[in-house]
């Protein structure tokens, strides 16, 4: 809401390029529509999807069902692969505790 306000601002009061640019662009990216988090989510939640759609397509349509799992688990896997690389971490490495177990 606060970007359309903003494009309407900018278009009533003085117009110009360059503010209605930095309103429909700029601002897009601050509201972390597009960190690497949220589309490491959502990829992983098209790929879930895929899969329940392969368990439930005709023979039809399970080639298309298998390609399209496909594509979604290598755009998760590229996903994570990136945010390895990036260096993020899932979990505080502090907070893990070696778990040891007593096979006696």
């Amino acid at each position: 809401m606060k970007v359309d306000r903003q494009i309407f601002q900018c278009l009533v009061k003085d117009f110009s390029w360059r503010k209605l640019k930095k309103a429909i662009f700029l601002n897009k990216t601050r509201d972390h529509e597009f960190t690497l988090e949220r589309q490491i989510e959502q990829a992983k939640q098209a790929w879930l999807i895929a899969q329940e759609q392969m368990q439930w397509a005709d023979k039809d349509l399970l080639e298309a069902a298998i390609l399209k799992t496909t594509a979604c688990e290598k755009r998760y896997i590229a996903l994570l692969q990136k945010a390895k690389s990036m260096h993020y971490v899932a979990w505080e490495p502090a907070k893990i505790a070696p778990v040891v177990a007593n096979n006696r």
